[in-house]
Parts: structure tokens; C-alpha cells; sequence
């Protein structure tokens, strides 16, 4: 059985919710028809001539992107230029195009989660540069029959509910009785056709984020055993740290400058390293990361504590700024910070295809990802 666009989307939202991606990001499907049956997905960091023979070398009907193939609105595709080249080449070839950016950059396991893990630093403690304050909280309230709370309670919470703080699971239970008359042509788990019913059932009340509320929903649902589920969901006055941009943790011990370019080249193997640093002997324990270009969040690495900033991108300006501040940059180049997610992707996905039986097949770029640039040794 293939999975359709649509159901790799859903699995695709849920890991990264398109809700809290930044504003005019061109998040979403690009290229295709959501109805259509995928053979085969390729995750890739962009979409470009070497990626779609990929595509076609491995008979993938579907690519998915980190960074959006379509990032303004097109007047027309011209065959003689480049760009419409490609993208006439992806209609003429029925290859379905995905793209999460900054959503997938944001998502608690997302880039950011990805390169903080993969450089070591402590998850205890972490915060982000940048707090999202798009991701509010929710109360769910759901009625269960009495057994089946336990059941419902554990899909809530895989989908992402219950969560406070660093404590998971979290939920409140109380007793009480519904009722409920079945009409016709309904196929009641409780009760007779016609006949009012009185049922012991299980109050279960817990929180979510507003961009798990699909995934909750589906999860919810899904575990039930009513036809009709009656459930709440109220709006909370309350905006967690739940995601945002960059991360900002620690090294324990502090490390010297040395050992974190060090980690930086084994890790994510950069075309090259450019850094500053005020103080070339200092040990570093407050590190900030941040996949991609992080130029604009210079100063507010520093206001959250960093000594030290990993990205891509830096402008002469982001590095005058940082100076200024006294805040150490390492420059490890926009695509070493962002290739790891791609491997995340594809083992995720195809997990997810997996576990409901779906035969559609999940591969990676294999080509070495880099910037494009060529280095002189200085």
C-alpha cells in the first residue's frame, strides 16, 4: 500500500507544524497534487539540476526540501532561463515538492535541537536565542469511558499533549456520568438504538500547544472508542518556550576554542571555519547555535548569555556587531549547519511509513551537501 502527498504531509506536520513558521516563509506543498500515491520520497537540502536526476536515477515521485523551491509568486515559468527550466522539468517529470523551512528550523526537534545535540552541548538548561510567541497553549477536555482513559491519555501525549515544563504525561481525571440517546443509523461502542444511556465516564483534561493541535486531534480520535467524541478545547492565556530560533546551552566542562572548531570540523564537516573571538585562551561554557544564516540574531545570542555563537552566514556587519559586544563567532557555513536535518528527516519518515504499512519508499541525497563556494588557502 503507497502512502498519498497527503498522508506524508500530515507525518511532515506533525514533526514540524507549518503554524509556527515565521511570517511569509513558503512553507508546505509546492509542486503536485496531494491526492496522488508516492513510490518513493528523497529528502534533500535543496532542490536543484543535481537533485532532480537524483530524483529521477532512484524513480522518487516526491522530494522533500529543507529550503523552499518556490519562495515568490511566479508570473511565468520561462523555459529559457534557469529557474523555469527546473521547474518546468519537475511539472514534465509529476514530481511532488515539499518544503519545511522555518518550521523544521523552529521545531523542538528540529535543526536547532539537532545541531545543539550534535555538538554536545547539555540539554539541561537550554533556551532559545529567540522565543516563538505564536505557539500558545491549549486545555483539551475529553469524555471517556471508564477503562479507556489510560488509552487515550498515552496517544494524547505521544502526539505531544501534557507536557509542563520538563514533566510529561501530565493530566487530570474526574469521575462522572454521561448520557447519551443513539438515533438511527449510528453505531454506538455503548448502548441501544433509541434508548437514553447513562454511562460512567472519566473527565481527562490536559494541555497543548497550539501547533500539536492536529496531532492531538488525530491521536485523540483515533484512540476513542466512542463514533462521536465530545471534547473542549480552550485557548490559555499562557505562551511557553515550546520553540523559537537558535538554542543557547552548555559545555560541561568549558571548553577552549580550539576543542570547539575541532568539534565543529568533525561534526559537520564544514567546506571551512571562519571565527572571532575576543579572547583566544578563554574556556567557553554558554554556547549559542543556529542552523543556516544567524546574522540577525547577534545580539540577542548575547542578551540570552552566550560567550560564544555557532552559525552560518555572518555579515561584516553581524561580526562588528558582535565585537562590539564582545561575543565570540564561529562561522561553520549555511549548509554544515543544516545538513543533519536531512538524514533526520528520512529516518523519521520512514519510521512513520513503517508503523501504519505503507510500502512507499524513503532515501536521502546522496551527493555531499556543501555551500557551492570554492576555498583558497589563504
Amino acid at each position: 500500500m503507497l502512502a498519498t502527498v497527503r498522508q506524508i504531509a500530515d507525518y511532515l506536520e506533525e514533526l514540524a507544524p507549518p503554524e509556527i513558521a515565521l511570517p511569509g516563509d513558503p512553507v508546505g506543498l509546492q509542486v503536485g497534487d496531494p491526492r496522488r500515491e508516492v513510490r518513493k520520497v528523497l529528502v534533500a537540502l535543496d532542490l536543484d539540476e543535481a537533485v532532480l536526476k537524483q530524483a529521477l536515477d532512484v524513480e522518487a515521485d516526491m522530494v522533500v526540501t529543507h529550503h523552499p523551491l518556490l519562495y515568490t509568486s511566479l508570473s511565468c515559468i520561462d523555459e529559457s532561463r534557469p529557474s523555469g527550466s527546473l521547474i518546468a522539468a519537475i511539472i514534465r517529470n509529476k514530481i511532488t515538492v515539499y518544503s519545511a523551512h522555518t518550521n523544521l528550523d523552529i521545531a523542538p526537534q528540529g535543526v536547532n535541537r539537532l545541531l545543539a545535540d550534535r555538538l554536545g552541548l547539555e540539554e539541561e538548561g537550554r533556551v532559545f536565542i529567540q522565543p516563538s510567541q505564536e505557539d500558545r497553549l491549549l486545555k483539551l477536555v475529553v469524555f471517556v469511558p471508564r477503562d479507556h482513559e489510560d488509552a487515550v491519555a498515552d496517544a494524547v501525549a505521544e502526539a505531544g499533549a501534557g507536557w509542563i515544563g520538563r514533566y510529561s504525561h501530565c493530566t487530570f481525571r474526574a469521575p462522572g456520568t454521561g448520557t447519551f440517546m443513539p438515533r438511527e443509523g449510528t453505531s454506538p461502542y455503548i448502548g441501544e438504538t433509541g434508548r437514553l444511556e447513562k454511562v460512567e465516564e472519566v473527565r481527562l483534561e490536559t494541555v497543548l500547544p497550539v501547533s500539536r493541535r492536529r496531532a492531538v486531534l488525530k491521536a485523540l480520535l483515533e484512540a476513542h472508542p466512542y463514533e462521536e467524541v465530545a471534547y473542549d478545547l480552550y485557548p490559555l492565556a499562557l505562551s511557553p518556550e515550546t520553540s523559537g530560533l537558535g538554542l543557547v546551552g552548555t559545555f560541561s566542562p568549558p571548553l577552549g576554542l580550539e576543542q570547539i572548531l575541532e568539534r565543529c570540523r568533525r561534526e559537520l564537516k564544514p567546506e571551512g571555519l571562519r571565527f572571532w573571538v575576543p579572547d583566544k585562551e578563554r574556556r567557553y561554557s554558554r554556547v549559542a547555535v543556529c542552523g543556516g544564516s544567524g546574522g540577525s540574531l547577534v545580539e540577542a545570542a548575547f542578551q540570552r548569555g552566550a560567550q560564544l555563537y555557532i552559525a552560518g552566514d555572518f555579515r561584516y556587519h553581524d561580526l562588528k556587531k558582535a565585537q562590539s559586544l564582545g561575543l565570540g563567532l564561529v562561522d561553520a557555513g549555511h549548509a554544515a549547519t543544516e545538513r543533519l536535518v536531512v538524514g533526520c528527516v528520512e529516518e523519521y519518515l520512514r519510521g512513520r511509513l513503517a508503523r501504519d504499512g505503507f510500502s512507499t519508499g524513503v532515501v536521502a541525497e546522496t551527493r555531499a551537501v556543501g555551500s557551492g563556494w570554492d576555498y583558497l588557502e589563504g
